[in-house]
């Protein structure tokens, strides 16, 4: 059977972008490839999403990860890189002992030297890139990372007037900026439905059950598959979410979305929600710039939220930009592609 072999890693300190990214991938393409992934020192819940996608697990040592790599590949793996440190020198030594190289990437920087370069952010084009000559791009929403269960070409219907408000701000949200997005929906109305989402590195649960006391509506979830994810999103009225990966997941299942930057790396994917008005709103508290913003970011996100609730306009005008970016299409796609890749 054909091979594929990943590498990525997640935990508490980088989240589970990346990872998430790969399983994403895999979940396309499984059935059809002999699938492994290779990940530094992995913890039991990471260690059982990828073990869900059945991929086989080979956990790396952190002190000698690059060579137990090397040592992993074989000559007809396609390999699969995910992540900020595989440089220019990685990258060379992996593509010449594997039988292609592709590598999942988000920030355009650096010379790259794979086969096979996807960015699933919008307004990303070739000439953004320095590479080989034999590089072959696929970029944009039409290549994204989304597991299958939100890529329905038919649609998910229109959102419920009266649904909850979902949040999720990412596998690991370090600032608990999920606690700030709770007091701007609580200034805003304390009677509102809230559903939030936490993701496995999550630091202090404690606090988000303690602001029940807040938000009497309040239900808290953790740990959901994407299946579960699904059905949260398809009944939620609006979703306010890290623009992330989980912003994608939003616009694919379409319901109206209001995006924070929560890490300076998402300011590629954060310009694109805010420049084709897939997002009501995108706030950018964080992102670049270390000046002091004028307004709090819950004071920010409130203002948000009540132009959701006042501006209905808005609204359509965002779903339907959601639509026409969103076709549920990816994995005939990247399977396409990966066929490729293997002759």
């Amino acid at each position: 059977m054909k091979r594929l072999l990943f590498r990525a890693d997640g935990n508490a300190q980088i989240g589970l972008g990346h990872v998430m990214r790969c399983l994403a991938l895999i979940e396309m393409l499984k059935g059809e490839f002999l699938i492994r992934f290779a990940i530094v020192e992995p913890t039991p819940d990471v260690r059982s999403l990828i073990g869900k996608a059945d991929a086989e697990v080979i956990s790396l040592p952190e002190s000698s990860s690059l060579e137990s790599f090397l040592k992993v590949i074989e000559s007809q793996d396609i390999v699969v890189l995910d992540g900020y440190s595989f440089d220019e020198a990685f990258q060379q030594t992996v593509r010449s002992r594997a039988k292609r190289l592709v590598y999942i990437d988000d920030l355009a920087i650096g010379h790259q030297v794979a086969d096979v370069i996807i960015n699933h952010a919008g307004g990303i084009v070739p000439n953004d890139y320095e590479t080989e000559s034999y590089t072959r791009f696929f970029l944009g929403p039409h290549y994204a990372l989304l597991r299958p269960e939100f890529l329905r070409p038919e649609g998910f219907g229109e959102a419920p007037l009266a649904g909850p408000i979902f949040v999720s701000l990412g596998g690991a949200d370090p600032q608990n900026i999920s606690l700030t997005v709770l007091e701007a929906i609580r200034q805003v109305d304390a009677s509102l439905p809230v559903h939030i989402v936490l993701g496995p590195f999550h630091p202090d649960r404690s606090s988000i059950e303690a602001f029940r006391t807040q938000l009497p509506e309040l239900t808290i979830r953790q740990n959901l598959s994407a299946g579960q994810m699904t059905r949260e999103l398809y009944q939620c009225s609006l979703a306010i979410t890290a623009c992330s990966t989980i912003s994608y997941e939003v616009c694919a299942v379409n319901r109206a979305l209001i995006a924070v930057v929560t890490a300076d790396n998402q300011a590629r994917l954060a310009q694109f929600l805010s420049e084709e008005k897939l997002a009501l709103s995108v706030n950018f508290p964080t992102l670049l710039t270390r000046l002091t913003p004028v307004l709090g970011l819950d004071q920010l996100l409130k203002l948000s939220i009540q132009s959701f609730q006042f501006s209905p306009d808005t609204v359509t005008e965002s779903l339907a930009n959601q639509r026409r970016f969103f076709d549920g299409r990816s994995p005939e796609r990247f399977r396409d592609l990966f066929h490729q890749l293997t002759r």
